[in-house]
């Protein structure tokens, strides 16, 4: 009776292994189905093991599964699903442009930086942040920052 058990174990888990590759819910769902059969056969007639038995037809399926995605990641196969190369400013991934011009920039603030709200720097209008304090409208302030469309001020302190 043990033949059958691990037969079926084996059987369980190149199914589910080869779900990887043939992708589709049948393989794998029948390897699980194969497991479970293996266990409560093991477990019906090797009872007095049947701790060790469930133990064990778990990490097997567990080792499975961590081996199926191990080798669909370095094979050809995986290669395709892998994105191949980063998301670079210099590639042209980029959600918003710096505007670098505004860095030293002085501003009148438009609407109060509670931290975020509205300056005018020149003839431009910007939307901009405080570093975290408020600051109230017709205040002066400079650009400190800027990283892609978030502009970072501050108030400029009158003497």
């Amino acid at each position: 009776m043990i033949v059958w058990v691990i037969l079926f174990f084996v059987t369980g888990l190149v199914l589910i292994f080869a779900e990887f590759f043939l992708p589709g819910l049948v393989l794998g769902t029948l390897g699980c189905l194969l497991i479970v059969i293996s266990t409560i056969l093991g477990v019906y007639h090797y009872a007095d093991y049947a701790l060790f038995i469930i133990i064990g037809e778990m990490a097997g399926g567990c080792v499975g599964i961590a081996l199926g995605f191990w080798v669909l990641l370095h094979t050809r196969a995986g290669n395709l699903i892998k994105q191949q190369e980063a998301q670079t400013v210099e590639s042209g991934y980029v959600s918003a442009e710096s505007d670098l011009s505004l860095i030293n920039a002085e501003g009148i603030v438009l609407t109060a930086l509670r931290p975020s709200g509205t300056i005018r720097v020149g003839d431009k209008r910007v939307d901009a942040v405080s570093d975290g304090v408020f600051i109230e409208e017709k205040k002066r302030v400079h650009v400190v920052q800027v990283h892609g469309s978030r502009v970072v001020v501050e108030e400029i302190q009158d003497v």
